[in-house]
């Protein structure tokens, strides 16, 4: 060893010591104080105009073939948090969209720049009806998740040009990223999937149930018997959604229109009049918004269990070749999942082609473990991309968001940050 280097580690034992060994600023029994790392990202709203391989009917005229505008261009609503660190692509299940993301990017966004986006058909996100099939043909293949794959590495191409990134997917949008990084392998970092539709253990009741409204003719006598089968679909929507929380009051009248809007018209401002009387919201005026509801009855309608099954040549052409997914992985799943039992995590071990799959369970929480516990899911995927990246790959020195602090943790993030070289 040189005399240099012998200097150097003894400057850093003292630092490293400096830095953990502050007495407490206040009493034990601190609970944590986020402040204490970069703010959370600027939230940015955009979209990223695509060119879809085939042609959809978007709600530009009419409702139906012989009166509306036929268009292969759609949009893919997204919103960016962060700045500095490790590139995350956030993308969420069903029925649900980007905003189901968006605490847990909040704090991600301290040590990663992030975007969450809105898949096609719902959300923010372009609403294609008939989607690729112009004429009322049974529904086609254009909605297997496989397909997802082509906008999401143009976006990500155009908006991040040659980046690697973390993909991160929950529930339906699973399906997606589990094609995504088959076929995609080289450009992930990471790969994240938290309560993931996966294998056999998919279709469930509650979306085979929308999805057979899709045989109900696409006409006009069509839509109006299929606005009778599904004029209480605001409160079916909202009783699915309580049943993927372990604790059904984290949903409320308010915090649900932000998952709701799509499909049932929130617009308060009926009653801006003022007077009491005209204009004023009541049930019958709160519309179901039809065309969106048909738009993902045709997307439930063609998603099956062998879509998401090994690929194999003859019995299964459309499979994930999971063995092509060699970046680590973590899997995250809801402690107490009523929809798809947790157990199935350990399959995704057996069939990867990585070593490297880290399985945790989120604690009190259900199918959507960001809105049960939004600290635990962000404190594991934190945990997970410094273990995979490095410690110096993110923004900020990373002292976790929960729990019992001693209460030095500002000091000690601040010198930690002199020793990692990480700069504001």
């Amino acid at each position: 060893m040189s005399k240099v280097s012998g200097i150097s580690d003894v400057l850093s034992d003292c630092s490293f010591y400096s830095a953990l060994s502050h007495s407490p600023v206040r009493a034990a029994g601190n609970t944590p104080n986020l402040s204490i790392y970069r703010p959370r990202g600027e939230h940015l709203y955009g979209s990223f105009r695509y060119k879809a391989p085939t042609e959809g009917l978007l709600q530009v005229g009419g409702a139906h073939s012989t009166e509306a505008e036929w268009s292969d261009d759609f949009e893919i609503a997204w919103t960016k948090m962060g700045n500095k660190g490790p590139l995350v692509l956030f993308l969420h299940g069903v029925p649900t969209n980007r905003s189901q993301w968006e605490e847990v990017q909040g704090q991600v966004s301290r040590f990663c720049e992030t975007i969450s986006i809105d898949m096609l058909g719902m959300g923010e996100s372009s609403k294609p009806r008939l989607y690729g099939r112009r004429q009322n043909s049974a529904p086609n293949d254009m909605w297997h998740w496989i397909h997802d794959t082509d906008y999401i590495e143009k976006l990500m191409q155009q908006e991040y040009p040659g980046r690697k990134f973390i993909f991160i997917a929950d529930d339906w949008g699973s399906g997606i990223a589990s094609q995504y990084a088959a076929k995609y392998n080289e450009r992930l970092n990471a790969f994240v999937q938290m309560d993931p539709i996966a294998f056999d253990g998919y279709p469930v009741n509650e979306i085979q149930a929308i999805g057979r409204a899709a045989e109900i003719p696409n006409t006009p006598e069509g839509d109006a018997q299929y606005a009778m089968l599904f004029a209480a679909f605001d409160q079916t929507l909202v009783q699915i959604l309580k049943t993927m929380v372990y604790d059904p009051s984290k949903y409320n009248q308010y915090n649900l229109r932000y998952l709701t809007f799509p499909y049932v018209d929130v617009d308060y401002e009926r009653n801006g009049c003022g007077d009491g009387i005209t204009g004023v919201a009541k049930s019958t005026t709160m519309r179901l918004k039809l065309h969106n509801m048909r738009v993902l009855s045709d997307r439930a309608a063609t998603l099956s269990p062998a879509l998401l099954l090994p690929h194999h040549p003859q019995r299964n052409p459309n499979g994930v070749r999971y063995q092509d997914i060699t970046v680590p992985m973590l899997i995250m799943w809801g402690e107490y999942d009523n929809m798809m039992p947790a157990a199935q995590t350990q399959r995704f071990a057996n069939v990867l082609g990585t070593d490297d799959v880290q399985i945790t369970y989120i604690p009190r929480s259900g199918h959507f473990p960001a809105t049960d516990n939004p600290d635990g899911v962000a404190d594991t995927i934190i945990n997970f991309i410094r273990r995979v990246m490095g410690r110096s790959a993110l923004a900020d020195i990373y002292a976790g968001n929960q729990g019992i602090w001693k209460g030095d943790e500002q000091q000690m993030v601040q010198e930690l940050r002199i020793l990692h070289r990480i700069a504001d």
